[in-house]
């Protein structure tokens, strides 16, 4: 498992430059440089610190203002997101949480790509 797995360890809250070199890491061994779809499996702790890392991204940088807000029929507001999917330089990589991880290493965050 080693010999083709690569680890990357994150203080406090991941950053969008830790999913790029995941991306570019897993690009390596891809056939092609862009098009590729990849599924980053984590438990409910690395669940929450991606959403918490692509909210303030969104935020930050102001690109999309309905991720701030949007009024609903009922006149209500509805406020943030969840985010399934980050993409960068042609590629994706989309984020599922699995409580088995949760249950094996739910102090930490802890995912598989």
């Amino acid at each position: 498992m080693e010999r083709f797995a690569s680890k990357y360890v994150y203080n406090n809250k991941p950053t969008i430059e830790v999913f790029h070199t995941i991306m570019q890491t897993m690009n390596e061994k891809a056939e092609k440089a862009t098009g590729n779809k990849y599924i980053f499996i984590c438990n409910e702790k690395l669940w929450n610190d991606i959403q918490y890392t692509l909210g303030h991204y969104l935020a930050d940088y102001r690109t999309d203002g309905t991720y701030m807000y949007s009024k609903a029929a009922n006149d209500y507001v509805k406020v943030g997101a969840t985010f399934s999917t980050y993409e960068f330089a042609g590629n994706q990589i989309s984020f599922v949480v699995d409580r088995t991880f949760t249950r094996e290493y739910g102090d930490k965050g802890y995912g598989l790509c």
